[in-house]
């Protein structure tokens, strides 16, 4: 049988179980609610720094936007590969002129696509002097041809002369849809 409690007894029962009911309370609901709540604070204060970034962005959109015109006027539109293939032979022939660098061949190639740009390829069979080639080679990469080169094998004539003979794969990027 059990004896009845003394006052002293039931008081310090009935504070025992009120700590462990706040302790309980505090480790399963207060605790959680405020780690969740300094979570969503840290989630806000990032999502207002991106929205900060995003407004800064926006305030820039026409100096992009003209940015990105030029861009896409440098690297050329979406227009057909028979429509570009003149205009990329004639800059390729006006570089050859202006570098003193003979080109007894020019043979267009298959265009391919990749993502978002399409790269125009003419093979080029050239004769010239090693520095006159190099002159070439810098005009073609330079503003406003942008041209790659995507294979180059020089040769010697013979040990007579200083002349290279040559054959160059060059590319030009265009996009697709601009």
């Amino acid at each position: 049988m059990m004896k009845k409690l003394s006052r002293r007894e039931i008081l310090i029962l009935i504070i025992t179980l009120v700590l462990a009911v706040f302790f309980i309370a505090y480790q399963f609901v207060i605790k959680p609610m405020h780690e969740g709540a300094v979570d969503i604070n840290e989630r806000l204060r990032a999502q207002k720094e991106l929205l900060m970034k995003a407004r800064q962005m926006a305030a820039q959109k026409p100096l992009i936007e003209a940015r990105y015109q030029n861009l896409v006027n440098m690297i050329g539109g979406a227009d057909s590969d028979e429509a570009q293939m003149p205009t990329i032979i004639s800059k390729i022939e006006a570089a050859a002129r202006e570098s003193n660098v003979h080109i007894a061949n020019i043979q267009p190639q298959r265009s391919v696509v990749q993502k978002q740009a399409r790269f125009l390829a003419v093979e080029l069979e050239i004769d010239g002097q090693w520095l006159d080639i190099v002159q070439f080679l810098f005009l073609l990469q330079q503003q406003p041809n942008f041209y790659f080169i995507n294979e180059l094998n020089l040769e010697k004539y013979s040990d007579m002369t200083s002349s290279l003979r040559g054959r160059i794969v060059i590319s030009r990027m265009c996009l697709v849809n601009p």
